[in-house]
């Protein structure tokens, strides 16, 4: 025998094994109305028992040989009701049944529920603020050194501008004082210079001999 404790429930389904039996609490206030609907599947759906206790132990319906139904029923007294499902023969069967207490909307949560879901909000909040903070910081750091590395290619791009103007500048240079210093030595007499100093010999010769 298994006991569960549920609130309003909407299709639950179970298994029991042969002879066992499966019994869930719930609780209601006096004089609302609960409203119990099961469907038994399997083999020898029909071999199914289903009871309903009062808080106080006391049987208040019970269903025998019954493949499925609607049980509705108006509680009398505040309290802790059980809902049981027995299987009567020796074949697994699967149920599946539905809680409804008047006044009780299941499509909404309890205060319990509520706190557990605030609370749980809040961490992943938290921690969504935390995931912000490191992006904002990641980006800060990202965007420096976007600001590093062009200050960097700047510099790179001016020493390498200025090592060409220094280069060519130098070559210039040296070309001009080399072409100047050529242009103002001699490296011997020249085809015309020879030519006028033989005549001049020719002359003197001529001369001497007259």
């Amino acid at each position: 025998m298994i006991f569960l404790f549920i609130g309003a429930v909407s299709a639950i389904s179970i298994g029991i094994e042969s002879f066992d039996q499966k019994c869930f609490q719930f609780e209601a206030q006096a004089e609302q109305s609960i409203k119990i609907t099961f469907v038994v599947s399997g083999i020898n759906e029909d071999q199914t028992q289903v009871d309903i206790f009062s808080p106080n132990k006391e049987l208040l319906k019970s269903h025998r040989n019954i493949r499925e139904d609607n049980i509705k029923e108006t509680v009398k007294e505040t309290g802790e009701y059980e809902l049981c499902f027995k299987n009567l023969d020796s074949y697994y069967k699967t149920i599946s049944f539905d809680i409804d207490i008047a006044g009780v909307d299941k499509n909404y949560a309890n205060k319990t529920e509520m706190l557990t879901a605030e609370n749980t909000l809040k961490r992943a909040h938290m921690k969504m603020q935390k995931v912000y903070r490191n992006q904002h910081f990641q980006f800060d750091r990202e965007h420096i050194h976007q600001q590093l590395l062009t200050e960097t290619e700047r510099k790179v791009k001016v020493c390498a501008l200025s090592k060409v103007v220094v280069l060519l500048v130098v070559c210039l240079t040296q070309i001009y004082m080399l072409t100047n210093f050529f242009k103002d030595k001699s490296f011997g007499p020249t085809i015309c210079d020879l030519r006028q100093s033989y005549s001049l010999n020719l002359v003197a010769v001529f001369e001497s001999t007259i």
